[in-house]
């Protein structure tokens, strides 16, 4: 791909780094770096220019601009804009999928954890609504002055002064009640991989299992669940394959060519024959034929 060729895979630094400038992105530009800095001690008082951080202009050294997008800003969106499109073309997630074998957690239902996710999004709004945080930021960015929570009375909508009552406790029980409940629905623990145990299970059943896990899989990657059904498919084609080289085998020594029969043989047998895996894997399947291990409660 040429893309892969114009931009470089992101480093783990590169996306530190581009975590940090979203997150002071968004605090500067929300207006709130001056709150910080004098919280911290690091000034006074702000300047009557702005209360946001920017880069210095001419002689002037002071930095601290107005709220408005400078050269700052475009600095900063340029290079989180270029580690966005990094992460497009190198498709970490490709990566990833493959150390995903050792997840506890696994989604059971995609439904319950949409409605889970607007549930909590519903109570972090809710809670900051009342904890006055828009207020402080309308305040704080526009210059009004503005108390209490953002809603409608007597038919419009405004900031309203706020008096926590048992209605809005009743309202955060609930929402955040709901998501909880929706993760339990949509989420799923594997105890196997809490308590691992041997696995016991014969080729076939291996196969099968696959093929379960990427039914599982499908519920939330496609293109995952689709690789491991492929792989069961083919483990399967191979375990036939074997059992086809037995015949031949079996044929060929019937009709006198021992050599090929002694070459079949061989290439299932020997350590290094192509197809001495699949025929330990009939071989095992076949002798544990019929007998079903009694499972303990």
């Amino acid at each position: 791909m040429v893309l892969k060729r114009l931009f470089r895979e992101p480093t783990s630094f590169m996306l530190f780094a581009a975590t940090f400038l979203a997150i002071f992105e968004a605090i500067n530009s929300a207006g709130y770096s001056d709150n910080i800095a004098i919280f911290v001690g690091l000034i006074d008082s702000t300047p009557v220019a702005g209360e946001k951080i920017s880069s210095p202009s001419g002689v002037n050294l002071d930095i601290w601009g107005p709220l408005k997008v400078g050269t700052l800003d475009y600095a900063i969106l340029a290079f989180l804009s270029y580690v966005i499109v990094t992460l497009w073309v190198h498709r970490p997630r490709e990566a990833l999928s493959k150390k995903d074998k050792g997840r506890i957690f696994a989604i059971k239902s995609t439904k319950w954890i949409r409605f889970g996710l607007f549930s909590l999004f519903l109570a972090i709004i809710s809670t900051a609504n009342k904890r006055e945080f828009f207020a402080n930021l309308s305040n704080n960015t526009v210059g009004t002055k503005h108390e209490g929570s953002f809603g409608i009375h007597d038919g419009t909508w405004g900031f309203q002064p706020i008096e926590w009552g048992f209605a809005d406790f009743v309202e955060l029980a609930i929402l955040y009640s709901f998501f909880i409940f929706c993760a339990w629905k949509g989420i799923e623990v594997d105890k196997a991989k809490l308590n691992p145990i041997p696995d016991n299970r014969n080729f076939i059943e291996r196969i099968w299992g696959g093929i379960r896990d990427a039914e599982r899989d499908q519920r939330t990657d496609i293109e995952q669940g689709a690789i491991k059904a492929n792989e069961s498919f083919t483990n399967l084609v191979n375990l036939l394959g074997a059992a086809t080289s037995l015949n031949l085998a079996a044929a060929s020594l019937d009709e006198g060519d021992v050599k090929l029969a002694f070459n079949k043989w061989k290439n299932l047998t020997h350590r290094k024959g192509k197809q001495n895996k699949d025929w330990k894997g009939l071989s095992e399947s076949l002798d544990q034929a019929g007998d079903f291990i009694e499972e303990e409660e």
